[in-house]
């Protein structure tokens, strides 16, 4: 097989050089393409037409959409043919130069884009087709013939007959007219002319690459005083020249840009590379231009020129003596001709005594000394080639020779050896095609590393800077795959050599563009050399690689690695982990949004397997990340990562390594409880006994946040096994838990230590948030779904709060945590007195915990300690103003605490806080019994205080109206008279506007609740009901229910939507969403839903209860008869504590029992003559109502002595009403809504 891999590449290479173009004929194609653009550019007419031409074919249709991005392709290609005719035109050279380098940025865009496929209904290859054109335009006009010369090359590649019926017909006739024969369709044409086309390509690329870095051979001809002219236009523009600099991010390097890097055509940069290195720090000179002119500085006679004529001499003499005359065929233009020029440079060439140039001292040398066997080791070069093949013709060891030796014979030898072999190398390297040459390529890659490894002393800085410029030209400008991995490959070889590589790369215009775009080519050691640049994480994310990183991570292709510090895996992981980390949320969840789906987590889960260390801590640094996102992910994660990669990191001596598996077990472990012990359990068996030491390490030694979480690990592994017994590991991290607790030294770790105390005995949804405290609240009796609604980030159907291991778990831990004593409730006493508002609401959470499982246990002696330390403290979250759960919470602390003993500490309870008590009776059946306790031991009337204050003012311009409120998912939403619904989040007084939504063409009339689906409903004047859910915290409508008229009111009852519309009746939508009407004869004007039971208001002040169930309707309240037949609608309905009130222009209020009876009202309220009440709201103490005749106050009426007892302003009109956690809310005309609590 080597034999043949050798006899394969000997004849490719053979051949194709035997069907070269020589330097003649490609110097033939320049001219002549030179002429025609020439001539083009010379007629305004032409460029006109054929500009018109180009932009009426760019025009966007107008059917369908386009992105942003495609328009701005279009506009960047129009933008820069504009930019070209401003330049012709301009007659200022300064204005002119800065156009044509605004217009080949501009053009670069849209060549770049993939030649299939279309952009805004355009195809994409005339759009780059016309892009070449015109950038070889540009380059004729920057006096770059060679380069324009490849543009207008790759255009007829591109789209051929564009360019031979548009673009440039005369020129495509005089190029490829010979290949035309009658017969021939012009598709034939068309591809004959690709194929010449690419020939006449690859051969100006070649004589431009291995005349790299010398005096070009198109312009080999001139005289000593063209030399000398050049070399005094070298020195004057040579420190302008080397201050230039490209744009990084638009502006693409070309083989000729590297090599011509000038600002205008008349800076013309010296063939003397030492001379130009030394001067500018990079290769300045010019592959082809016109006769050139001397500067005016330099006469023809002055000195200056005299001397420039004689050091002229002087550097031609040493350029011809060490330069071989063979013919063209040998090729003595090579790059390595160079490296012999370089030794008689300008510093060392003395002109008035002849003096022979001097080698360069030994500290300007440098020489590679382990490419080569890397190279060998990767590409298995011995294994490819054996001896007496073409291996042994190009010499791959070389080992007979003294590379030590610096004589002139040998350096000569030397060079000439390697002058053959490199551009054998590349030779096959540009033009081999086809599958199965990859030994070939592998062969000519381990040559070129041979060529760079050899022991002879160079000039190292200024062949690096060749090497680098061509490889990176190589890597931008190929097609082959194999020939850009080899590419990037030598690059990371460089690294390896010489780390200062790395500065001189980023140095080059657009390196990061040219290395992504290999990336996204499946060129996987692209990833290893973008993260050794070490680019910022916004350039990473500008170059949009996360998908190939994604698909490099996920897809290793197994190959051997070169010996370098980090695999393509370990890269691509680490700048994932960059781009879901270093942003903001929003852009931080895009990214990690990309990643979540179990395909492609299950893929870095299996690496995950490797056991690398650097992988497995970036991995792990992601996974957290994604657990955070998405609660999907966390439960995937879940079942299928297997702990070991996790504890091997844990088990790791490097710090972060430690940190990063405790942040990975601390997140995972935020699941349900049933499923948390299922994964402790994996953890104690694959960790033995050892994980637990580990564990009491980094209690002792690590930092005060990784102490909390190995101390949170180590108690629930303990957990599962010593549950009843002395533990001394659990003991010492429950301690370090109270100790941070107590401490307000550090306030992130006293927040982390709350909540991982909150939690220990608790549960956590899947989405990570914990549900301990909704699980207390369910125990203290919150049934009712609008109070529920009150508390935010709880979902009241999740399966979790149904854990069937949850109650066992919770009883065993705080069992475990009770065994600590008093030390355990003075923490806890010092924590809820914390300023910070997290930790003294997890305290709560906590006291809240061991208060319900000590109430299990019976009296003690403990639980009286807790209550006279910590009861003062817990009574100061009843009052209004704090939020739902924590009033809860703090009422069953307070039953929990005071049980037995205890109760002789209610009678201390102050008048305020047994109105605390009375105005929570109606959320939980704790606070009556407690109500009941302080009215025995103190029977005295209870006060009402009906001072309210204002807690809450937020408000929307542009909105109209706060027509309708409500809570949901413990966030006020607000309707409004433009259709819209707006989510704001509250904490105490601090509003947030969280979501907004405009789905209604109407005015947002009203809302509800509805527990199918745990669902919102809303009605408007635009006859829909919508259904509502959120979904990732994100309000969406997910069903439309069409009605007939607008809708006034809606409710629901079970799995029906109960709607009043302004026809005559109540509209009963079922499941099925079939609509049925009942009261068909009545005008319903408003309804209330309690126990299965409907109670209907009407315009003729009657009201109806309907059991929907059983289609039984029964008239409680008859119309009221008068003479004058009034109307006398009832206006609101509603239910407080089994009575039924209702407001119209009277207010009254009676049981249900009572008014099925038909007796009087045990509460009657009457308004002025000519009021009715628009709104009312009912809570423990007061009623409060909105009037027709005073239509922007709200009157406080006590509920018990029927007694107006203050009023509050809102300023406007009043459009809505509602009353929640003893809060009176009230949406305006204004769009304001406020709030207002009772003191």
């Amino acid at each position: 097989m080597a034999s043949a891999s050798s006899s394969s590449l000997s004849s490719t290479t053979h051949s194709h050089l035997d069907n070269r173009l020589d330097l003649d004929s490609i110097l033939s194609i320049v001219s002549l393409v030179n002429r025609h653009i020439q001539c083009f550019l010379s007629n305004h007419a032409a460029r006109k037409f054929l500009r018109l031409k180009c932009n009426s074919s760019l025009t966007i249709s107008n059917h369908g959409c386009f992105e942003f991005s495609q328009h701005s392709v279009l506009s960047n290609l129009y933008w820069g043919m504009e930019n070209i005719e401003l330049a012709i035109q301009s007659n200022c050279q300064e204005e002119r130069n800065s156009r044509l380098t605004k217009s080949e940025k501009m053009l670069q865009i849209p060549a770049f884009i993939e030649e299939d496929g279309s952009t805004a209904g355009i195809e994409n290859r005339y759009i780059v087709c016309c892009s070449y054109f015109y950038l070889s335009l540009v380059r004729k006009l920057r006096r770059d013939e060679w380069q324009m010369t490849m543009y207008f090359l790759q255009s007829v590649l591109v789209f051929p007959q564009l360019v031979r019926k548009e673009l440039a017909p005369g020129l495509w006739r005089r190029l490829f007219g010979s290949l035309v024969t009658i017969r021939d369709t012009e598709e034939a044409v068309d591809e004959a002319a690709k194929q010449q086309g690419r020939r006449y390509k690859d051969w100006l690329m070649y004589y431009q690459v291995v005349s790299y870095g010398e005096t070009p051979p198109w312009i080999k001809g001139c005289s000593v005083a063209d030399n000398c002219m050049r070399e005094a236009q070298n020195q004057q523009y040579t420190n302008f020249a080397s201050r230039k600099c490209f744009n990084s991010l638009e502006q693409v390097p070309t083989w000729a840009s590297f090599q011509m890097g000038k600002e205008s055509p008349e800076k013309i940069l010296s063939t003397d590379a030492d001379l130009s290195a030394s001067n500018t720090g990079e290769r300045n000179y010019l592959p082809g231009y016109s006769s050139p002119q001397c500067p005016e500085s330099y006469a023809l006679d002055s000195p200056s020129y005299s001397m420039n004529v004689e050091i002229c001499k002087a550097n031609a003499n040493c350029l011809l003596s060490s330069r071989s005359h063979s013919s063209l065929n040998d090729l003595r233009f090579s790059m390595l001709d160079l490296r012999d020029v370089e030794t008689c440079t300008f510093s060392y060439c003395s002109v008035e005594d002849g003096t022979p140039p001097r080698s360069s001292p030994p500290h300007d040398l440098r020489c590679f000394s382990n490419f080569s066997s890397k190279f060998k080791r990767k590409y298995r070069i011995s294994e490819a080639v054996p001896q007496g093949s073409f291996a042994r013709k190009i010499n791959f060891s070389n080992s007979g020779k003294d590379r030590s030796d610096e004589s002139s014979s040998y350096r000569k030898d030397n060079h000439t050896d390697l002058l053959e072999r490199f551009e054998k190398a590349f030779s096959t390297l540009c033009f081999s095609e086809g599958p199965g040459k990859c030994e070939d390529d592998d062969l000519e890659v381990a040559t070129i590393g041979e060529i760079l490894n050899t022991k002879k002393k160079v000039k190292y800085s200024s062949v690096k800077q060749e090497i680098l410029d061509q490889l990176l030209d190589i890597i931008s400008t190929s097609k082959k795959e194999r020939v850009i991995r080899a590419s990037v490959s030598m690059l990371l070889l460089l690294i390896s050599e010489d780390k200062a590589v790395i500065e001189d790369i980023k140095k080059k215009d657009l390196h990061l563009n040219y290395l992504a775009s290999a990336l996204k080519r499946n060129v996987q050691e692209a990833a290893v050399l973008i993260y050794l640049l070490n680019p910022s994480p916004t350039e990473i994310k500008g170059l949009e690689l996360l998908p190939a990183l994604v698909e490099v991570a996920c897809n290793s292709n197994g190959q051997e690695s070169l010996s370098l510090p980090i695999t393509p895996t370990s890269a691509s992981i680490a700048m994932i982990e960059v781009l879901v980390t270093a942003f903001d949320y929003v852009t931080n969840s895009m990214h990690l949004g990309a990643i979540s789906s179990p395909k492609i987590l299950s893929k870095l889960v299996n690496v995950a397997m490797n056991k690398n260390l650097e992988e497995g801590v970036a991995l792990a640094a992601i996974l957290v990340r994604c657990m955070r996102l998405n609660g999907n992910c966390k439960k995937f994660l879940s079942q299928v990562t297997p702990v070991d990669p996790f504890l091997y990191l844990l088990r790791r001596n490097e710090r972060h390594a430690k940190y990063v598996a405790l942040e990975y077990f601390h997140e995972i472990l935020r699941m349900p409880r049933s499923s948390a012990i299922h994964l402790l359990h994996q953890i104690r068996q694959h960790g033995s006994i050892s994980i637990m030491h580990m564990l009491m390490a980094c209690i002792q030694q690590a930092e005060l946040k990784y102490r909390l979480l190995a101390a949170n690990l180590l108690v629930q592994l303990d957990m599962l096994e010593h549950s009843s017994g002395k533990s001394v590991l659990r003991e010492e991290a429950i301690e370090i838990l109270l100790e941070s607790v107590a401490s307000e030294e550090n306030c992130s770790t006293q927040t982390l230590a709350a909540f991982i105390l909150s939690n220990l005995g608790g549960t956590y949804s899947w989405t990570g948030e914990p549900y301990t405290a909704a699980w207390l609240i369910k125990r203290a009796g919150l049934t009712s779904v609008h109070h529920r609604n009150m508390i935010q980030n709880v979902d009241w159907f999740d399966p979790c709060l149904q854990d069937t291991e949850r109650n066992a778990w919770s009883a065993k831990t705080a069992k475990g945590v009770i065994k600590f004593g008093r030390s355990i409730f003075n923490a806890l006493a010092r924590g809820i007195q914390s300023k910070i508002k997290s930790v003294s609401h997890d305290c709560l959470i906590c006291i809240a915990w061991l208060g319900s499982e000590m109430a299990v246990m019976g009296p003690s002696s403990l639980r009286y300690y807790a209550c006279e330390i910590l009861l003062r403290e817990i009574t100061h979250f009843l009052h209004p103003g704090s939020e739902l759960d924590e009033r809860i919470l703090a009422c069953l602390c307070v039953y929990n605490y005071t049980s037995g003993k205890g109760k002789q500490k209610l009678m201390n309870f102050s008048e305020g806080l047994r109105e605390s008590l009375r105005r929570l009776s109606g959320y939980t059946w704790m606070a009556e019994e407690l109500l009941k306790v302080t009215d025995y031991f103190l029977p005295t009337k209870p006060r009402v205080s009906c001072v309210h204050t204002q807690i809450l003012e937020v408000g929307h311009v542009g909105s109209g109206a706060a027509t309708a409120l409500i809570f949901y998912k413990g966030q006020l939403c607000a309707g409004y008279s433009d259709g819209s619904i707006k989510v704001w989040d509250i904490k105490g007084q601090r509003t947030m506007l969280v979501w907004e939504v405009k789905d209604h063409k109407r005015p947002v009339t009203c809302f509800t609740l509805f527990e199918p689906g745990d669902s919102l409903l809303s009605g408007s004047s635009d006859k829909t009901v919508r259904v509502w859910k959120m979904l990732q915290r994100k309000l969406e409508c997910v069903e439309v229910i069409e009605m007939k008229d607008p809708i006034q009111k809606v409710e629901s009852s079970g799995d029906k939507i109960l709607v009043i519309t302004q026809s005559r009746g109540l509209k009963v939508c079922h499941e099925s969403r079939s609509i049925q009407t009942t009261c068909k004869k009545k005008h319903v004007k408003c309804l209330t839903v309690v126990q299965g039971k409907v109670y209907l208001g009407c315009t003729d002040s009657s009201i109806q209860e309907v059991d929907i169930m059983a289609d039984h309707k029964t008239e409680i309240r008859p119309p009221t008869k008068s003479w004058r037949m009034q109307n006398k609608p009832i206006n609101s309905i509603l239910v407080y504590k089994g009575w039924v009130y209702c407001a119209g222009a009277v207010v009254e209020g009676s049981s249900i029992k009572e008014w099925r009876k038909r007796c009087q009202p045990q509460i009657s309220i009457a308004m002025e003559r000519g009021t009715n009440v628009q709104a009312m709201s009912v809570v423990e103490d007061f009623i409060y109502l909105n009037c027709s005749s005073s239509p922007s106050i709200i009157q406080i009426w006590l509920r018990g002595l029927q007694k107006k007892a203050g009023r509050l302003a809102a300023g406007s009109k009043i459009t809505s009403l509602l009353t929640a956690n003893d809060i009176i809310f009230c949406g305006s005309e204004n769009g304001l809504i406020k709030g207002w609590i009772p003191l």
